[in-house]
């Protein structure tokens, strides 16, 4: 597979693809951009850049259907993109832009979607309008996709470790409580992802729900395990 690796190079990719938009529309575009961008071994950085050049270049209007066929490419790439795309989105329509995200992470077929979109977007979203989208990640807990819920778990890390004031990650870590006796995976995977940030940020949560923590017959073991990782990792952190 080639590289990219500069972003001049990156550039010149894009020029074309966005030429091609200018004079030929939305689907030649795409076809474009997974011959240029997406066969392509390129870093994060740089397609988080290629997310906020489709942004500022693709009509508001045509963007929703822009996410829709580079998800249907199944490339590790696109997921970048449209995490971007929904991401700058939250501004306009953070409702649309949160339901989107879900509706792509509900059509993995691999983990690294999930953590993917839902940094870039629940985790922004919260950091950045948590009154209009915690409500939204209540209703995302219970979705019926083992994705989404794994995905809520990336989003919580992001913004716990971006800064997350303490009284929101309380909340948050109650609604991963709400989830600290599953069975599945994936979701386990996600849920512990973010209780470990917790312990390694905000100590004093956990102890403040210690009893809730050590009760066995409504946090698995699992949770646990996660909880002292990174209560160590606090300890490790201040050097003891």
């Amino acid at each position: 597979m080639e590289s990219l690796s500069r972003k001049l190079e990156v550039k010149e990719q894009l020029k074309h693809c966005l030429t091609s938009y200018r004079d030929s529309g939305l689907n030649n575009c795409i076809q474009q951009i997974e011959t240029r961008i997406l066969s392509k071994k390129i870093r994060f950085p740089l397609l988080e850049f290629c997310g906020e050049t489709f942004f500022q270049e693709i009509k508001l209007e045509e963007q929703i259907a822009f996410c829709a066929q580079i998800e249907r490419l199944k490339t590790i790439g696109g997921n970048v993109i449209i995490g971007i795309i929904l991401q700058k989105r939250l501004h306009h329509n953070l409702k649309e832009s949160i339901g989107k995200a879900a509706e792509y992470i509900s059509l993995a077929d691999a983990w690294y979607i999930c953590d993917i979109i839902g940094e870039r977007v629940f985790g922004y979203a919260l950091l950045n309008s948590w009154d209009q989208t915690f409500p939204l990640i209540q209703d995302l807990a219970n979705h019926p996709s083992n994705w989404v819920v794994r995905s809520l778990g990336a989003g919580f890390h992001n913004a716990i470790k971006n800064g997350l004031e303490k009284l929101y990650v309380e909340q948050l870590f109650l609604l991963l409580l709400s989830k600290a006796n599953v069975k599945d995976k994936e979701m386990k995977q996600g849920m512990g992802w973010a209780a470990k940030t917790t312990a390694k940020f905000h100590p004093d949560i956990i102890a403040k729900f210690k009893s809730e923590i050590e009760n066995t017959e409504k946090t698995g073991a699992w949770f646990r395990t996660k909880v002292r990782i990174g209560l160590e990792r606090h300890q490790y952190a201040k050097g003891n």
